[in-house]
């Protein structure tokens, strides 16, 4: 067995092999208007090794990443962006480039900012989108219901907007929601290490000066704004009438825990959305307490059987009635984070019928 210390040198000295990909197209994507970290440059380095004996963390380029996603500076204008590698074919695709022409769209979805060929695979692109956060992060936290609420209005209003354009996502969980950060933490933040605005220097809680790296918390940037990502496994009809049922499609990481999702039996990837808009709040609900009133609304999201669960506008609906009878008091309330009580608070939720 590897030493933990040696593989974490191996890990900052040495390309993964997701990153000798991406480290052979750094000179290709430079010539785009990409410029990608230094250390996927050509003949790189790591600049730990000089520094003999020094803390690997010390250095912005000992961090690894891995998979199909990137981040790069667009150099005509400095903005940080995400590359990732599509099937140029793709629906992913088909729905990326109808949802940056659609009108209304930017407010629930992200632009496809540039689509670069990849060269020696006709199949394949580089998709560039504009860089986000996880909105689920705990990392700034939400502080009050009115976070809370902000996050879970914006996301039925876009699920609301994506059915209307007969566009199924058939994958949201939380890694396929995502806030601009840009208020939140306005010097930025490492995309690989994302508690640190350089890879190396912690951000920390703001107190009122705004030259050190710092974040914000959602209540003190205002209200933040969420978009739905990730549409590799979704599905778009070309009108209503044209919907069907459909099989297999689903993406979301809890997938297995959806009653009606089938690799043979068919089934609404529609109603499957609302489900899963629904199980994003049940794994809020275990972190937090305050929020157990929204557990009907969430009951009635994830009803077993398809047929009684509302579709994405009523669920919107119910949503905007529940709120409107909640006091200003008690939507600036500060929030109990209980992480730690994660267990407890899943039994507690499954004792009030939300099976967790």
């Amino acid at each position: 067995m590897v030493p933990y210390t040696a593989y974490r040198l191996s890990l900052c000295t040495t390309l993964t092999e997701e990153e000798q990909l991406w480290a052979s197209f750094q000179p290709f994507l430079e010539e785009q208007g990409y410029m990608l970290r230094p250390r996927y440059k050509p003949g790189w380095i790591a600049a730990c090794i000089s520094a003999k004996g020094e803390d690997t963390s010390r250095f912005e380029d000992s961090i690894p990443v891995w998979g199909a996603v990137l981040n790069a500076k667009r150099m005509s204008d400095g903005a940080d962006v995400v590359l990732k590698i599509v099937q140029t074919t793709s629906m992913e695709v088909s729905i990326a480039t109808f949802l940056t022409n659609c009108p209304g769209a930017e407010k629930h979805t992200l632009p496809c900012l540039d689509l670069v060929p990849m060269p020696g695979d006709p199949h394949k692109s580089f998709m560039v989108s504009p860089r986000m956060r996880s909105c689920t992060s705990l990392f700034p936290s939400i502080v009050t219901a009115r976070d809370f609420h902000e996050f879970l209005r914006q996301m039925l209003e876009g699920l609301v907007f994506l059915h209307d354009n007969n566009i199924a996502h058939g994958g949201i969980d939380e890694r396929h929601m995502v806030l601009d950060a840009s208020r939140l933490i306005p010097g930025g933040f490492h995309f690989a290490n994302p508690s640190t605005s350089d890879g190396i220097t912690h951000l920390l809680q703001y107190t009122g000066n705004q030259s050190a790296p710092h974040y914000k918390t959602r209540t003190e940037a205002g209200p933040m704004k969420y978009y739905f990502i990730g549409f590799g496994g979704s599905i778009q009809f070309p009108s209503r009438d044209a919907r069907e049922l459909v099989t297999g499609v689903c993406r979301g990481y809890r997938r297995d825990l959806i009653p009606e999702t089938s690799d043979t039996v068919p089934y609404d990837p529609f109603k499957v959305d609302v489900w899963s808009v629904a199980d994003v709040v049940v794994g809020t609900l275990k972190c937090y307490s305050g929020l157990d009133y929204l557990v009907p609304f969430v009951r009635k999201l994830r009803h077993r059987d398809p047929a009684r669960r509302p579709d994405a506008l009523n669920a919107l609906k119910l949503f905007q009635n529940l709120v409107s009878k909640i006091t200003e008091e008690a939507l600036n309330q500060p929030l109990d984070f209980e992480l730690h009580e994660f267990e407890t608070r899943g039994t507690i939720l499954s004792m009030m019928g939300l099976g967790v």
